[in-house]
Formats: C-alpha cells, sequence, structure tokens
C-alpha cells in the first residue's frame, strides 16, 4: 500500500486579549458607580401613599400568609408607631414621608 497522499499540519494562533483604545485626556476611563444599599431586614422605606397602619397590615399578612383582621393589626401597628416615634422626620406617626425607612418590630 503506498501513501501517495501528503497530510498538512497546520497550527492556528488565536490571540485573546483586549486593544488598547486611545482616549481623549482627561477623560476617564471608568465611571465611578454608587451601589446603593438596601433596606436592612426588619425595615421599610416608605412608598408614596403608605401610613404606618398599612405596612404593620401588610407585614403581619406577610408573617401569616394569610388576611389579617383589625383587632390583629392593632397591637402590632402600635409597636410600630413605638418603635419608629422618634426616628420620623416629622415626629408625627400621621405623617410619614417616602423614602423613610421604617424600622419593623418582632411580629411575635
Amino acid at each position: 500500500m503506498a501513501w501517495g497522499k501528503r497530510v498538512a499540519i497546520v497550527t492556528v494562533m488565536v490571540m485573546i486579549g483586549s486593544a488598547a483604545m486611545a482616549e481623549p485626556a482627561g477623560t476617564p476611563s471608568f465611571v465611578p458607580v454608587t451601589l446603593e444599599k438596601g433596606p436592612s431586614p426588619g425595615t421599610v422605606v416608605v412608598e408614596p401613599g403608605d401610613h404606618l397602619w398599612k405596612i404593620a397590615e401588610g407585614q403581619l399578612h406577610a408573617v401569616l400568609d394569610r388576611p389579617v383582621r383589625p383587632g390583629e393589626v392593632v397591637p402590632y401597628w402600635l409597636a410600630v408607631i413605638e418603635t419608629n416615634r422618634s426616628g420620623l422626620k416629622s415626629g408625627d406617626p400621621d405623617l410619614i414621608y417616602p423614602g423613610e425607612v421604617v424600622t419593623l418590630p418582632p411580629t411575635g
């Protein structure tokens, strides 16, 4: 049997990297980004239309995984008021502002 075929061995070189691009003088090569820290566990950021009753009711609903009755909300709502009274911008639990952070007491 004759070997009449030629075999060519080809080496392929692949370069992986990045090409440097010229930037105008004084232009930053990156844009700094501030990562905002979200609310810590056990807190809620007040949204437009929120009030402490709604926040207390929502927390109980989430914890109990069922609709809650007003009689169940009252003691927790009062605890939310007392926990946050001194930290509210207005000092008035009937007047909270979007962006304020409300601390949620344990639901126990």
